[in-house]
Formats: structure tokens, C-alpha cells, sequence
């Protein structure tokens, strides 16, 4: 007589769960050889136990790497992030969660399963009913089967940083390493912990730590991660030390070569570069370094051309070379704004191309009858980086009764800014493990309404995720000073002055115009005002912006204005000027216009708080064009340097003129390069009571509308709300014009 179909399948499900305790009692004795992980692989994915499945392919090719194309063939293989970030954990069904127990009463010796078990009575959700008291149960169950001593402790640590909660994976790693001090890997991800919490001393003593592994391969993440966290010179003696364990080996090479280009230690990454391509010419990822070394440079043409030819090399016009010839032609002098904007169309023509359509979006809800779905999309909610400086506060003041913000975080670095931004947040996704059309149906998933593009072109951005269409409205703002050329954004948010209407053609997306300029300043530190120079002290005009943005036209027109003021200098302050090649460039450059070195100071980048009081040093400041300064003309005001500025033909190059507006000082904007020189001429013989004012410009932005962040706040509000009701009421709509602004803010 035949057995029954369930007890067939019963048979089967006891055989797989004995097999698999069987695989796991091996990787027991032998837990570094790829042969037993692979095997568990392809047994969890016969249970269709899927998480179980991809996270031991995971250890299997992180073992041997070679697996990954065999992986492949089977449908087998990890995403290549999941090489990088650790496994995220499922969003098990009810169902799925139910069934988890059963399994480990027939599996007891899994210890995956166990430890998935364990980790979402920890937190990640509820354990069914008939599970009483997990936790401890749980936590016993899977120390006593796991492969290596102390890898449940880990791994509940890792996840419990990774889900938010620093504090927890402190409690679980602090333990783990003082009895095991050897695991590094553990001491890596204790020290994350502890500078989420801010104990920063702490941190930097367990990174220490870490950095005592005679592995090169975990030096590279360890160097990875701390330079991810801002300790961007410590990442580089790890790295070193990794290569002397390993001397000669490409990824280090790369990733030495790449830190160093990184923190503007130019020659270096040049150098380390070039001996890659001796030992492996045909390596993909240094020519992506090499063609950006003459930007850093300050060749912006060169750049711009290099990368050109590289792209062309390619043959593969949708690859994100695309966004960096975008970002570099905004630095060029010798391109029109009519050709800047053709070029952006015809770079990201391919990107939309090469995606299908998104499905439609379900009928749009009632804006009354909830608050507006906001979605950010950004890696760069940290440190001092442009787009958190400005986004931050903004984020910090959303009336949460009108909107409910949710972040879509791509990047990797954490401090204390992304804590802040996580607080103001009501929801923060880890998405940099995403791939974008993962990303694109999460983003759907949630119902965001607005989505807002916080990078544009710039080397995190994500415009494959805005290509699919991932909200109803999608629109760009801040992190890009140019329209992307991607079709499926809807709106660009600028001001009257950046994106006036008779620009339309210069933008793909349709033009929403905040009623003052698009930036408002709301610095995070006090920043104290300088002591004035001495009244006897020549001329200082002076600039902080990047070398890139000094273009050939803008340093023939401070060279004529340096000659028409005797005896003044210019002091010029950027990363690239550490390296003695630049500086020594720059004053050839300007010599070419009988500007000898002595009326120049060069100096490279100090922490920002020296940065601040070095524009005390400045008198007056000069604009770079046509790509304007941004942050570094909002610290110059605010530290009581006016800015001559040129007024341009796009919104690059009127960032400028938008701020001077904003703050009341028209008379500063040049309209073409005669009356630039004319203005700061001008200023220079007024140097005596500029140095006594001050105090005076810094109220005057404070009191201006490019200073007052609270009804910058409400404004911004307002235009979303004119963006949904746009899409819901008018879909032809192109353009929103400024509306009166929520507070009559004057200087």
C-alpha cells in the first residue's frame, strides 16, 4: 500500500531537516570551507527557505568567490551588494514566521534558522502565540549550534545597528570581544555602535583595535568603514598595512589609490593608479580615477573631455559615466547653457530608454484626508556635505500634521547629523543594499506621493530609481544646481532668479519657483565673527570654492582685478591646493596674466571651524563662474565678506546673483564680466568701512529672507502642496510661479 501524499510530504521535510542539521554539524568542524555552505544553499532553497538560501550562497562565495558564476547558473548567486552589506533581514508573513518554528523542532541543529528566529523575537516582530518567552529560549538555542563560538552574538549585533538600535548591538558585541578579542569584525561594528551614540573616544579605540587584523581582505572593509565615518586620513595607514600583508594585491592598490584621491592626495592616487595598470592593464576602475584626476586638477575641460573619451570607449551610453560627463560640462566655460542642457537630454535619453514603464498609480487619495507622503531620496544626510546643511533644517521644521516624511538613505556614512535627520525623519530606510528597481517598488510600496531628488548627477545619485517612476510626482531639489535632462522627473525646485521662466527650454522637468532664493542659510554652529583686519592692511580678495570651478575666464578676470587694485592679493583655499603640483600649476596659470606668486596664497582645506575664521582673513570675495559657489558664498556672507558675483545664463550660474538678491545686495551682481571687475574694484576702495560692517552684513542675512528658515520652511510647504495639487487637478502644468512669499522678511 503507498504512503499518503502528506506523509510524503512529511518524509521529505524530516529527510531535508536532518540533511540540513547534518551540513551545519560539518560546517562545525570545518566552518571555513566553501563546500558545506554551498550545500546548505541549495538544501534551503529545496525548502524554499529563501533568506536562508541567499545569506549561505553569500558565505559560500564570500569563501571562494569562483562559486559566484556557478551560483549564477543555478539562479543561485547573491546581489553583488549582498557581497557588500549584510544580509537585511525579510519581511516574513505571518504565515512564513508560523511556520519557522515547526521547521526548528525538526531541525534543531539549523543554526540560520535558529538565529532568524532569535533575531525577530529581539525586535524585527512578533513571535506567534505559541511561543512563549522567545528571547532567552531563542538565544540558547542558537549559541548552542552555532558553527563558530560567539557568531550569534555577532550577528544579533549587526542586525540590531542596522535596524537603529546602537545601543542594543553595544550590549551584544561589548561582551563578545572582550571574551574573544580576535574578532575584529565584531570590534569593527562595535566601534559603528558607539559613534551612533556619540562615544566617540570609545569608537575610535575599538576601530584601533579592528585594525590589529592580519587579514588584508577585512583591512580593506575596516578602511572602508572608518573613512565611511569621516576618519579619512586613518583609513589610509590601514590600508597600508594591509598591503604590506599582501604586497602588490589590485583591490588594495584600488581602494589605496582611490582614499587617496578621495582626501586630495593627488600625486599619490596618480602614482598608485599607474602601478595597477603595470601589474593589470586591462583594470576597469582606475581609469574612472585617472580621467577624474585633471578636475581635481583644476582642468575642468580636460576632465570633461577625458571622460568623454572614456564613456565613448565604453560603448555603453547608459552607464553612469553618463552623469559625470552631466556634472563636469557644468564646470566648463567654453560650453553655451543651451548646450549644457542638450547635452544633459541627450546623456540621459539611454537611462530611460533601457527601463520599462512603471505600472500606473492607483487614483491619488484626498490630500485632506491624511498628510502628504514626502519621500527623500539621499545619501548625504552627514557630516558638513552641502545637501544636509541645507535639507537638514528644513526636514527638522515640516509641520508632521501636513506631511509625513519618509528618507530613502543611499549612502553608507552615519554621525551625528544622520542621527539628527533620522529623528526628524517619521521613516528612515536603509537603501544603499537596494538595487534600483528594488528600491523603485519599495518607495511604490510605501505610497509616497512626492518624491524628492536630493542628488541629480552627483556620484550617489539614483536617477535609475526616478527613471522607473517611483512616485506620482517626482521632482529634483538642492543637491544638483541644474536640470537633469530625465524625463520622468516632473519638476525642478528653483526660484525666480535660478529658473525664471524664460529658461523653460533649458529644462526638462517643469519649473516650481519658491517665492525668495531656493537656498536659506540656518548654519548648525555659531560660528563666531573674526576680530576686523588692521585698517592699514592691503587689499585680500579671496575664494574657498573648489579648483574645478576656476575656469580659465574666471582667473583672466581676477588676474585684471588684482592689476587694477596695487598691492592686493587673493588667497585661494581648497582641498586640491594640499598638493604641490596644483599650487604650482595655479601660479603658472595666473602668471600667464602677469600675476607673479607673491600676490597669491595658496592653501589646502583645514576642519571647519579654522576654515570659518580664515574668511577673516578675506576682504573681499570673488565668485567663481560659471559654476557660482553655493555653500562656500553663504559662509562668506555670513562671516561678513561680501561676494561679487556674475550673473549667467542657467541656473549654475546664477546661484549667485539668486543669493544677493535674497539678501538685498543687487549692486554686487555683475551682469557681464566688465561690470564684475568694476564692482569688486569698487569694494576694494571701500575696504575700510567693508571691515567695520561686518557684524552689519551677517544681521542683514539673518533678517533677510535668505536667513529666515522658519518662513523658508512654510513656503516650502506651500509649493508641495501646489506640486500635488498640479498633478491632481492641472497634469499639463510646467510651471509654477512664485507665489507672495509667507513673510515679508526685510533686510
Amino acid at each position: 500500500m503507498g504512503t499518503s501524499e502528506p506523509d510524503a510530504t512529511a518524509h521529505s521535510t524530516r529527510s531535508s531537516a536532518q540533511h540540513i542539521a547534518a551540513l551545519w554539524r560539518e560546517l562545525r568542524a570545518q566552518p571555513i570551507q566553501p563546500g558545506p555552505w554551498l550545500s546548505l544553499s541549495r538544501a534551503y532553497r529545496q525548502q524554499q527557505l529563501a533568506w536562508q538560501a541567499a545569506a549561505t550562497a553569500r558565505q559560500a562565495c564570500r569563501l571562494d568567490p569562483r562559486l559566484e558564476a556557478q551560483l549564477a547558473a543555478e539562479d543561485l548567486a547573491p546581489p553583488a551588494s549582498a557581497l557588500v552589506y549584510p544580509d537585511p533581514l525579510p519581511q516574513l508573513t505571518p504565515a512564513a514566521l508560523e511556520a519557522l518554528g515547526p521547521w526548528l523542532d525538526q531541525a534543531p541543529g539549523d543554526w540560520l534558522s535558529a538565529l532568524l528566529w532569535l533575531r525577530w523575537g529581539d525586535g524585527e516582530g512578533s513571535a506567534p502565540d505559541n511561543a512563549s518567552n522567545p528571547d532567552p529560549i531563542a538565544l540558547a538555542r542558537a549559541v548552542s549550534h552555532e558553527p563558530i563560538a560567539g557568531e550569534t552574538l555577532h550577528w544579533l549585533g549587526l542586525w540590531r545597528l542596522q535596524a537603529g538600535d546602537p545601543q542594543g548591538a553595544v550590549e551584544a558585541f561589548k561582551g563578545l570581544v572582550n571574551l574573544q578579542p580576535q574578532r575584529h569584525g565584531s570590534m569593527l561594528y562595535l566601534g559603528e555602535a558607539l559613534l551612533q551614540l556619540g562615544n566617540t573616544t570609545a569608537a575610535e579605540k575599538a576601530f584601533t583595535r579592528a585594525s590589529h587584523s592580519r587579514n588584508p581582505a577585512f583591512l580593506r572593509l575596516l578602511a572602508e568603514r572608518v573613512y565611511a565615518n569621516n576618519y579619512w586620513q586613518e583609513a589610509i595607514p590601514v590600508l597600508e598595512r594591509a598591503l604590506e600583508l599582501q604586497p602588490a594585491d589590485v583591490p588594495t592598490l584600488v581602494q589605496l589609490a582611490k582614499l587617496h584621491w578621495e582626501v586630495y592626495n593627488l600625486s599619490q592616487a596618480q602614482d598608485l593608479g599607474r602601478q595597477v595598470l603595470a601589474i593589470d592593464p586591462a583594470n576597469a576602475e582606475i581609469p574612472y580615477l585617472l580621467n577624474a584626476l585633471p578636475g581635481r586638477l583644476g582642468d575642468a575641460r580636460a576632465h570633461f573631455e577625458a571622460v568623454q573619451a572614456h564613456h565613448a570607449r565604453l560603448g555603453d551610453p547608459g552607464s553612469r559615466l553618463a552623469s559625470s560627463i552631466a556634472m563636469a560640462s557644468l564646470y566648463c566655460d567654453h560650453l553655451e547653457p543651451g548646450q549644457v542642457a542638450a547635452l544633459h537630454r541627450e546623456l540621459c535619453a539611454p537611462i530611460s530608454a533601457r527601463l520599462e514603464p512603471a505600472r500606473p498609480f492607483p487614483s491619488p487619495a484626498d490630500p485632506h484626508r491624511r498628510p502628504l507622503r514626502l519621500g527623500l531620496l539621499s545619501a548625504d544626510f552627514h557630516r558638513q556635505h552641502p545637501v544636509n546643511l541645507f535639507m537638514l533644517p528644513l526636514l527638522q521644521r515640516f509641520n508632521r500634521e501636513e506631511l509625513e516624511v519618509s528618507v530613502y538613505a543611499t549612502g553608507g556614512m552615519v554621525d551625528v547629523y544622520t542621527r539628527q535627520a533620522r529623528q526628524a525623519a517619521a521613516h528612515w530606510v536603509e537603501a544603499a543594499p537596494l538595487d534600483d528597481g528594488a528600491l523603485q517598488r519599495r518607495i511604490r510600496d510605501d505610497g509616497i506621493d512626492i518624491l524628492l531628488d536630493l542628488a541629480g548627477h552627483t556620484s550617489s545619485h539614483r536617477l535609475g530609481v526616478l527613471a522607473l517612476r517611483a512616485a506620482p510626482v517626482q521632482a529634483t531639489f538642492l543637491g544638483y544646481p541644474h536640470s537633469t535632462g530625465l524625463t520622468s522627473i516632473d519638476w525642478l525646485i528653483g526660484d525666480p532668479v535660478v529658473s525664471p521662466a524664460e529658461h523653460a527650454h533649458l529644462f526638462s522637468e517643469g519649473i516650481a519657483q519658491l517665492p525668495h532664493s531656493v537656498f536659506c542659510w540656518a548654519p548648525v554652529d555659531a560660528y563666531p565673527l573674526p576680530r576686523p583686519r588692521a585698517e592699514t592692511a592691503p587689499v585680500v580678495f579671496g575664494c574657498f570654492n573648489n579648483v574645478m570651478k576656476l575656469s580659465p575666464s574666471t582667473i583672466a578676470l581676477w588676474a585684471r582685478i588684482l592689476q587694477a587694485v596695487p598691492e592686493s592679493s587673493l588667497l585661494l583655499k581648497a582641498p586640491s591646493l594640499r598638493d604641490g603640483l596644483v599650487r604650482h600649476s595655479f601660479q603658472e596659470r595666473f602668471a600667464a596674466h602677469g600675476i607673479g606668486p607673491h600676490r597669491l596664497r595658496l592653501e589646502g582645506p583645514t576642519e571647519l571651524s579654522v576654515m570659518m575664521q580664515t574668511y577673516g582673513q578675506i576682504d573681499i570675495g570673488l565668485d567663481p563662474f560659471p559654476y557660482n559657489g553655493g555653500t562656500t558664498t553663504l559662509q562668506a556672507l555670513w562671516m561678513g565678506v561680501p561676494v561679487v558675483v556674475l550673473e549667467g545664463g542657467n541656473f549654475v550660474s546664477r546661484m549667485g546673483a539668486s543669493f544677493l538678491t535674497s539678501l538685498g545686495r543687487p549692486e554686487w551682481i555683475g551682469a557681464d564680466p566688465d561690470s564684475y571687475a568694476r564692482i569688486a574694484v569698487a569694494l576694494a576702495s571701500q575696504v575700510h568701512t567693508l571691515r567695520r560692517q561686518r557684524a552689519e552684513l551677517r544681521e542683514r542675512l539673518a533678517r533677510s529672507p535668505l536667513g529666515d528658515i522658519e518662513a523658508y520652511s512654510r513656503d516650502f510647504e506651500r509649493l508641495l502642496g501646489r506640486l500635488w495639487r498640479a498633478h491632481t487637478e492641472d497634469p499639463g502644468c510646467r510651471l509654477l510661479m512664485a507665489e507672495p512669499a509667507t513673510t515679508a522678511a526685510q533686510p
